[in-house]
């Protein structure tokens, strides 16, 4: 792997993007962490650390603007990129709408399409490049009662171009994490979940602590992860 190392992080302020950053401020990695609204806690790590870059956009805008986006030169250099943009609203599925469908595709799979396209060939020309995609163990079950939309978009996520495995021979990998249950504040936020009864359905009895779907991510994302590549791996607790 060449010296510089620069990472995209899309969904930075998300407790799951939060704990991402911090493993790759640990690995002496430059991080350009995408944000829609932020957090406190966001914008309280980037004032500390010179090596992080915030980036404001909300994907949740016409399709011009997002290609426009996508193109910006300061994503150009990016040896890693990690997509954990992510929007989960609550439709019962008898109620969801073609545009409910089409506004959750352009936030959970239209980015990561595109950032697939535009950095994964320029790793290619480079020949170094990891990809990393947050699915969801919700893809498994069809998704809950009122999250079809988000499952249905973290799907496509799961589908691997033909044209990526052409890049494994120049060492740039793409893979997706199905992420199971995480102790986060979507979860808790979320009305029509009882906590409790959905941790009863995980094996291990447990949510996921958010290092330790980070761990795996930066694994898979970084120069140690030497022949994985085009994998759904799920880390969800034996779900």
């Amino acid at each position: 792997m060449k010296k510089n190392k620069k990472v995209l992080i899309l969904g930075a302020s998300s407790d799951i993007g939060l704990s991402i950053i911090q493993i790759y401020l640990k690995h002496n990695y430059e991080i350009i962490a995408h944000y829609n609204k932020g957090t406190r806690a966001f914008f309280s790590l980037v004032s500390k650390h010179n090596s992080i870059k915030k980036i404001k956009f909300n994907f949740s805008t016409s399709t011009t603007n997002i290609e426009k986006f996508t193109k910006n030169k300061i994503f150009k250099n990016c040896n890693v990129f990690i997509n954990a943009a992510a929007r989960l609203k609550e439709i019962k599925y008898e109620k969801v709408s073609a545009n409910d469908v089409f506004e959750t595709m352009k936030v959970n799979l239209l980015p990561g399409i595109m950032f697939t396209k535009i950095l994964g060939n320029n790793m290619n020309k480079k020949k170094w490049g990891r990809i990393v995609h947050l699915s969801s163990i919700g893809v498994k079950f069809g998704g809950g009662e009122s999250n079809f939309c988000y499952s249905l978009s973290k799907h496509g996520l799961e589908f691997f171009p033909q044209t990526v495995k052409h890049w494994i021979k120049n060492n740039v990998f793409i893979n997706t994490v199905r992420v199971g249950v995480t102790n986060t504040k979507i979860h808790k936020n979320l009305p029509s979940k009882n906590m409790k009864d959905r941790i009863k359905l995980i094996p291990i009895n447990r949510m996921a602590d958010t290092s330790e779907i980070s761990k795996l991510i930066f694994y898979l994302g970084s120069e140690e992860n030497t022949y994985i590549s085009n994998q759904v791996i799920s880390i969800s607790g034996g779900e």
